[in-house]
């Protein structure tokens, strides 16, 4: 049987280090499951970025070189799709309507964990924060789009500004709120 760590690369052939990916799964599972919900908080999706994890560390094992310990490397994968999962799941803001099945499911996350509940009122906390110090023509703005479900054409036409303008006004405060909630 293979050992977890990669044997040393052999720099006169240029071989690849040889890596048992089975065998290093098994030892850092718990660790890097740990790692992962760390960083991302649904369940369901941090037990999927494990999985791909896993996956993606067998489809590259032959690209493994042995310039870091094989731990390293492994975790490194999992950094870089956590970072594809923020980008994939916040970098466009996603709405879906509360509904009471939604809700129900929300409050029972909660309650099975009590430090969910004071991280996210914090994170509202600074949220509110974040829009209260938003310029008051960029919170009339939110408020037609958002309350009045306006569209964008028609917010600009209600302000009497172009379409553009509405468009590069929202990205500046979505850019400023990011800002403010990543402090």
């Amino acid at each position: 049987m293979q050992s977890i760590s990669a044997m040393p690369v052999n720099t006169a052939s240029d071989s690849p280090a040889i890596i048992n990916i089975e065998a290093l799964c098994r030892t850092q599972n718990e660790r890097l499951k740990r790692f992962i919900q760390k960083r991302i908080w649904n369940r369901e999706d941090a037990e999927d970025v494990l999985q791909l994890t896993y996956l993606e560390a067998m489809r590259c094992k032959d690209r493994f070189n042995g310039g870091s310990k094989p731990e390293t490397w492994l975790f490194g994968i999992a950094v870089n799709l956590t970072r594809n999962y923020f980008k994939r799941h916040y970098g466009q803001p996603q709405l879906d309507e509360m509904t009471d099945v939604l809700l129900s499911e929300l409050q029972s996350e909660i309650e099975d964990d009590p430090g969910m509940l004071v991280e996210h009122e914090r994170m509202l906390d600074r949220a509110v924060a974040a829009m209260d110090a938003l310029p008051d023509d960029i919170q009339s703005m939110f408020q037609l789009i958002v309350d009045a479900e306006y569209s964008y054409q028609d917010t600009a036409d209600h302000v009497g500004v172009p379409i553009g303008t509405i468009r590069s006004r929202l990205s500046r405060a979505r850019q400023s709120l990011k800002r403010h909630m990543e402090m």
